[in-house]
């Protein structure tokens, strides 16, 4: 007999996190899991941060991804103050209204995830290079993610992003960006766009991507995608 045990919260939040960076990635549509663009429904953005990138709607999950699945929608459902959160058709109910925008779905997403978290107003600040892993070329960086993608503060010119990436990378682990990639192609995977940075409970600090500068706090950074 497989037991099924509930997922955390910040379980929940890195799925809804995961959620929002492939919407905003892919682009978004409403009424059917995908559409030929390869834009995506936001229950298909949850799949992907409940399964992985093999996410496939039209497959059974296991109990244990469907626990998180659901979970995922519940919290995002109540967090909208939807009547029943336990009922997925609400939730689609309000994604696919023909008022609903992409930046309605992406504030959901990002909001529910920090609430989980314990973001409140009073633990967002405002970061300096003090706040950063090191700095390169002038440039205040640190790591995103796990497949050796940085982030840096303010809006960089995409080759001295991948300058001083790559001598970040050189003295954190060793080796620079990824060395099968042309320097014009790595300025390709240059990003400019914005976050919040905040501290949780326990003092960590952490940062969300936002799509602009309409967030409160929100400021400019500089992403550089790895593998």
């Amino acid at each position: 007999m497989t037991t099924t045990s509930a997922p955390s919260r910040d379980d929940i939040a890195s799925i809804l996190h995961t959620a929002h960076d492939e919407l905003s990635r892919r682009g978004w549509t409403q009424g059917r899991p995908c559409d030929i663009q390869g834009h995506i429904h936001a229950l298909s953005a949850i799949g992907l941060g409940a399964v992985g990138w093999h996410y496939d709607p039209r497959r059974i999950l296991t109990d244990q991804d469907q626990a998180r699945y659901d979970a995922a929608i519940a919290h995002l459902s109540k967090h909208l103050g939807l009547p029943d959160p336990d009922d997925p058709e609400q939730f689609i109910d309000w994604h696919d209204s023909p008022e609903r925008t992409q930046y309605d779905v992406l504030d959901a997403l990002e909001d529910t995830a920090r609430a989980l978290e314990g973001w409140t107003p009073a633990r967002q600040f405002t970061p300096t290079a003090a706040d950063m892993t090191a700095v390169h070329d002038g440039v205040a960086l640190d790591c995103y993610g796990e497949d050796s993608s940085c982030i840096a503060l303010g809006h960089i010119d995409p080759a001295l992003m991948v300058d001083a990436s790559a001598a970040f990378l050189r003295d954190l682990a060793g080796e620079p960006c990824d060395r099968s990639s042309t320097p014009a192609e790595l300025q390709y995977r240059v990003q400019r766009t914005w976050a919040v940075y905040w501290h949780n409970e326990q003092g960590e600090q952490w940062f969300d991507l936002e799509p602009d500068q309409r967030t409160p706090g929100a400021v400019p950074v500089t992403i550089l995608l790895g593998d």
